[in-house]
């Protein structure tokens, strides 16, 4: 649950890292891990080849009949002594590329493709070349890299220089990843007044993460004035672009005494938001409010669903509530078994409960073996 209240970045442009050198074998690697623009015509130059009169059973490349019949007689006028030929027998391999292997191009989207795919060096020499023509994402790509340390040993210093020779440039990416930088004190001094303003610059062009961590300072009234209004429609534009965190937060806000009247509908909403977008805690909550029927309908089924999702996934407190729900048989018959195993996840995790630790040593002898042995089936150790 929330607290309701606690006591609580201009970058010289960097030199870009110099272009790796690549030979012919690493251009060759270059081109097969990235898309491909293949040849749109043949060569103006290729040499024509004489050919002979071609049947309609040779006319493998499918070339009008016009132009694989022999010219009549009457109408090869002073050239009737030369082999036939036409510009449609001409070769149609590039001299320049007898194998018509695909040439690469080098695209604004080519290293954040290579990225996406996972690798990294190719990124980087892709994004270094294209960062250094001017290209503004491709230079935000870089400061990502030295963060992370994909591609090049990492290194906050220089990812601090790349994300502020994009942020001036206004990409929001950038602005965001710097403020970070900023509050974090990471590869540059920290600042915590430039981290909210470069927050503020990015949240202003819809940056979600950037709305989120906006919405928590107003929320909590950290390097600026508390502000509930303002820290509601951050956190709701930040959870409708798909911040599960920023649902989360909105569904304890709702149910909060920061309303005088919590609207408990509105948190049921988005806890299921943020449950279905994988936030381990929501999943646990919207379990436990449809197990109660608070905010939305009471459904056993639906709360168990939700629950072992959470406890699979290693939540202590969900594996606790499933099991005891398990045990008890609510909207089905008790499943003894399950309910042990469950029951022993959290027990082992440091979870302690004298009512399932007295219904497990109740059970039968086969079905604490057999409870046991779904255990070992359900971890690696």
């Amino acid at each position: 649950m929330l607290a309701k209240k606690t006591s609580a970045p201009s970058a010289s442009q960097p030199k870009p890292h110099p272009a790796l050198k690549y030979g012919r074998l690493a251009l060759l690697a270059i081109a097969l891990t990235m898309s491909f623009t293949p040849l749109s015509a043949f060569a103006e130059d290729a040499v024509s080849q004489p050919a002979a009169p071609a049947s309609p059973t040779d006319n493998i490349l499918e070339l009008p009949q016009e132009l694989t019949e022999p010219v009549p007689e009457e109408e090869q006028g002073d050239d009737a002594d030369k082999p036939f030929s036409n510009a449609a027998s001409a070769s149609i391999t590039d001299p320049t590329n007898p194998f018509d292997v695909p040439r690469f191009v080098l695209k604004n989207t080519s290293a954040y493709s290579a990225y996406q795919r996972g690798f990294y060096l190719t990124a980087f020499a892709l994004a270094t070349k294209l960062a250094g023509a001017g290209d503004i994402p491709s230079q935000t790509l870089l400061g990502n890299l030295y963060l992370e340390g994909n591609g090049v040993p990492q290194d906050s210093k220089a990812a601090a220089d790349w994300f502020a020779l994009a942020a001036d440039k206004g990409d929001r990416e950038a602005q965001f990843n710097l403020g970070m930088l900023y509050v974090r004190g990471e590869g540059v001094e920290k600042n915590l007044q430039k981290g909210l303003e470069l927050f503020q610059k990015a949240a202003e062009h819809d940056q979600k993460n950037a709305q989120f961590n906006l919405g928590l300072l107003y929320l909590r009234g950290q390097l600026v004035e508390q502000d509930i209004t303002k820290a509601l429609d951050l956190l709701t534009k930040s959870a409708k672009q798909g911040v599960a965190a920023a649902g989360y937060t909105l569904a304890n806000l709702y149910q909060s005494d920061y309303f005088p009247t919590p609207d408990l509908e509105q948190a049921a909403y988005w806890m299921r938001m943020s449950a279905q977008g994988g936030f381990l805690d929501a999943q646990l909550e919207y379990g436990l409010m449809l197990f109660q029927g608070k905010g939305v309908k009471q459904d056993f089924e639906a709360s168990r669903a939700w629950l072992k999702q959470a406890a699979d996934a290693g939540s202590i407190l969900a594996q606790n509530r499933l099991a005891r729900i398990l045990a008890r048989g609510y909207g089905k018959a008790p499943d003894p078994i399950e309910a042990a195993k469950y029951y022993l996840l959290s027990k082992r995790a440091g979870k302690n409960d004298a009512w399932l630790e007295k219904y497990f040593q109740d059970l039968p002898d086969n079905e604490k073996q057999l409870a046991l042995k779904a255990l070992k089936a359900h971890t690696l150790w």
